[in-house]
């Protein structure tokens, strides 16, 4: 026995198809009404089951047509429908010559009774076509055009619920979204104010220290520090949570250090090319570490027996979405033995395994009339997190 399924949702289509074609039943389908008056033309059915609401021609139109045909008016016809649902849709698609009218969802041994006894009644001579009841068309149109504007109207009731609930979702995540950037900005407040507690700390407790060399650790240890505290001012003061300028951030650490750091007996021009570039924060604290670390590395080396230097700071963004950074002196230059990795440079090494491990970039130095650090890191190695 070959059945014609005939629904527009391709897991309806595949559902019913296994169904049948479990119980031996040869299926073909199509995806409207018109599909399926096409597939009749060269395929004889001895079934047919139909969704009613679908493009192109719906199963009303549908089963009209075929009961008007004359050659396939009694092909027997089922209604399986889950938008249709009401008793005057299922007074009409039984008016329009339909023989069962079954609801979507519907169990499937449940399904299959019904459309097993109807093709009982087929095999065994017993089943009687269901005949066209409604003969004016003037009162197809009218219950047609009834059932269509309810279905209508009940979808725009359902839209308006739909969008009554979304409205309120919207409403709540603003205010959970409001509620998230206050306490990040909190949290940003108190990470900056711990962080000037501890500098604080630190300066007092150098005041109590006389040996240089530990002065000089306290006061790199600080620098450090306040390289951090002005991301989370920077991210405090922000619109944005996630990101912030590299460029502000860069020229404020700047203008800490050569302050900080500068010796007053000498004249060291720092200068800058940085193109405003949004980072996160993950990006921002390792590279304020890294310009720290360079920057005054070169204030405190590069110039040893002049009262003049220049310093030269370049950040950009290449056209493959690399950050380029650079610190260039014309100082001394680096001596000839010369290791990065050894534990005289700390710094450095720190400066390389950030760059190299952490950040995935790449890092080297260059001498020729100074020294020249130049890095190379993707943009962004990290993901966003607010």
């Amino acid at each position: 026995m070959k059945i014609l399924i005939v629904d527009d949702k391709q897991d309806a289509r595949y559902l019913l198809k296994l169904l049948l074609e479990g119980r031996k039943y040869e299926v073909i389908s199509a995806i409207h009404g018109r599909e399926a008056l096409d597939l009749l033309e060269k395929n004889k059915v001895d079934m047919i089951i139909s969704d009613i609401l679908m493009p192109e021609m719906d199963g009303f139109k549908f089963c009209q047509i075929l009961k008007r045909d004359k050659k396939r008016k009694n092909i027997p016809f089922v209604f399986y429908t889950a938008t249709y649902v009401d008793k005057k849709d299922e007074k009409f698609a039984l008016g329009l010559g339909a023989d069962l009218f079954l609801r979507k969802p519907m169990e499937p041994e449940l399904l299959l009774k019904e459309i097993d006894d109807l093709c009982q009644k087929i095999a065994t001579g017993k089943y009687s076509p269901s005949e066209l009841t409604l003969k004016r068309e003037a009162d197809i149109y009218k219950l047609y055009n009834e059932r269509l504007i309810q279905k209508l109207e009940h979808k725009i009731d359902r839209l308006e619920e739909e969008i009554e609930k979304r409205e309120k979702v919207e409403v709540e995540l603003k205010k959970m979204v409001a509620e998230k950037e206050v306490l990040l900005r909190e949290l940003y407040h108190r990470t900056l104010n711990n962080m000037q507690v501890i500098s604080s700390m630190l300066k007092l407790y150098s005041a109590r220290v006389l040996d240089e060399k530990w002065l000089k650790i306290v006061k790199d240890i600080n620098s450090k520090i306040k390289s951090t505290a002005l991301v989370h001012r920077k991210l405090y003061e922000s619109n944005d949570l996630s990101h912030l300028s590299l460029k502000d951030y860069f020229i404020d650490l700047i203008n800490y250090i050569r302050n900080k750091f500068c010796p007053k007996n000498k004249e060291i021009t720092i200068s800058y090319e940085i193109t405003d570039i949004a980072v996160l924060l993950d990006t921002a604290i390792p590279l304020g570490f890294v310009l720290n670390e360079l920057l005054i590395n070169a204030i405190e080396h590069a110039f040893p027996n002049r009262e003049k230097g220049t310093i030269h700071i370049k950040v950009e963004q290449s056209d493959k979405n690399f950050i380029l950074f650079s610190v260039q002196d014309d100082g001394i230059g680096l001596p000839e033995d010369f290791d990065m990795n050894s534990d005289d440079n700390l710094g450095l090494v720190i400066v390389d395994s950030i760059i190299s491990n952490q950040m995935n970039g790449e890092i080297k130095y260059l001498v020729d009339g100074g020294t020249s650090w130049q890095i190379k890191i993707k943009d962004e190695s990290y993901c966003e997190r607010v």
